[in-house]
């Protein structure tokens, strides 16, 4: 996978940033929730096919240019041999590109067409005409400043609560600090993320122990209390939730900290 950085000041606050990557086998596939939103598109395959579960063989075909909301569980996926392009989305870029909260594409996978238009078409066509990633992601690049609007910024107490769950601060001192009715807080925060709160904070707590066990070895017991669960069995029950599969398995299945290999 072939990332771009650093990405031009106008994206810096909406986009994390930009991949192409290309995959050599067909798969399906459980993607864990992470709390944010990206979008991707495939240039050489068919559209997204996503999978309502296990058992479901058919699935339903998305598109080939999907924007993906922020998600509370697991969704799964048909991964073909194709190159995608693709973007990561932070908390506040669902208004700045696609002109709706994220509260409009969470839980969900949506046609890019549905808020670009025939915008979608040309960048297709530009992303199948170039050869290099690079230039691929600059194609990307240039559409995503193209659609760009004017947007107001996040309220400060939103991108302090969003910094400090990222970090693992806990959640009630964060909305006793931000100075608004509980209400409004929730509000505000999930235009912003797509997700509650709390929701939110669980997955990033998910997201920190994926990321340590990618760094070192497994002690499950040690890793659940450094991460503020309970103890081991609330941090199982958490892989159940976000992963689809127990940890055990979720060893064994990992592509990618956030990608496991279900068939």
């Amino acid at each position: 996978m072939t990332a771009r950085a650093p990405l031009p000041a106008a994206l810096r606050p909406y986009v994390g940033n930009l991949w192409v990557g290309q995959s050599t086998r067909a798969r399906r596939e459980h993607v864990i929730p992470s709390g944010e939103m990206h979008l991707a598109v495939r240039i050489d395959g068919p559209a997204l096919r996503l999978y309502a579960s296990r058992d479901d063989e058919e699935g339903e075909a998305v598109a080939a240019a999907v924007v993906c909301g922020a998600r509370s569980r697991y969704y799964a996926k048909r991964a073909e041999p194709c190159c995608t392009v693709g973007a990561q989305l932070l908390p506040g870029a669902s208004q700045a590109l696609f002109g709706v909260p994220a509260t409009a594409i969470a839980e969900r996978h949506a046609p890019l067409r549905e808020f670009w238009g025939d915008a979608v078409d040309a960048l297709q066509r530009e992303l199948a005409a170039t050869t290099t990633p690079e230039a691929r992601l600059h194609a990307l690049e240039s559409t995503l400043l193209a659609q760009l609007r004017p947007v107001e910024p996040l309220p400060s107490h939103v991108t302090r609560a969003i910094a400090g769950l990222d970090e693992g601060e806990d959640l009630h001192v964060l909305l006793a600090g931000a100075g608004c009715s509980h209400r409004h807080f929730i509000a505000r925060f999930r235009d912003a993320t797509g997700l509650a709160p709390k929701r939110y904070a669980r997955l990033r707590r998910f997201q920190r122990v994926l990321a340590q066990l990618d760094l070192e070895g497994t002690d499950w017991g040690t890793l659940a209390l450094d991460h503020g669960y309970c103890d081991q069995a609330h941090l199982a029950r958490d892989f159940r939730e976000f992963a689809g599969l127990p940890a055990r398995a979720y060893e064994r299945a990992r592509l990618h900290p956030r990608h496991v290999l279900t068939g």
